[in-house]
């Protein structure tokens, strides 16, 4: 089995971070604008190829990563596919890091969400990254800085919450 860099390692942060927002229309207590609206349309049509999982393996998305199905006493995050490519210091909207999957009863994996990081030591600002004027959770730990956005899944903690309660890890294999 191959070892990852340090820094894709780090990226088991989006598994064991924690940030919430109040609901998906919300990000820390505030609706969210007409333009994150407009890119989370975007996200979607960018990543609406990937609803076949054979398609974003065939793109990249292929090291799952965490191993595992991820969740908590908040939600879960299901499956997480990373595409080692795309980890760097750029934050770039239409190309998330990962893409998340929950598994269905019949053994299919359904497209939930993704997931932008960016390792520390690759980040050179003192600010946070940001993206669609969100900044990234900051995991000290692991040495990343991470966003999901909820794209393909309603999530009652919000848009940007690290977990979602309507997410289930119940038919993982």
């Amino acid at each position: 089995m191959r070892t990852l860099p340090r820094h894709v390692l780090a990226i088991t942060a989006i598994a064991l971070g924690a940030c919430s927002s109040p609901s998906d229309d919300e990000h820390d207590g505030t609706e969210l604008t007409n333009q994150q609206k407009q890119a989370i349309a975007q996200v979607k049509t960018a990543t609406q190829q990937f609803q076949n999982i054979e398609t974003a393996k065939n793109a990249g998305y292929t090291s799952q990563y965490p191993q595992g199905c991820a969740v908590s006493n908040e939600g879960a995050q299901a499956f997480h596919y990373l595409n080692p490519a795309l980890v760097d210091n750029k934050v770039e909207l239409l190309k998330p890091e990962l893409v998340m999957y929950e598994p269905q009863a019949d053994g299919s994996m359904q497209l939930i969400g993704v997931d932008y990081v960016v390792p520390f030591d690759q980040w050179t600002s003192s600010q946070p990254p940001m993206l669609l004027d969100v900044p990234f959770m900051r995991n000290e730990p692991l040495g990343v800085w991470a966003l999901h956005i909820w794209a393909w899944r309603d999530n009652p903690s919000g848009m940007f919450a690290a977990w979602n309660p309507d997410v289930s890890c119940r038919h993982a294999k």
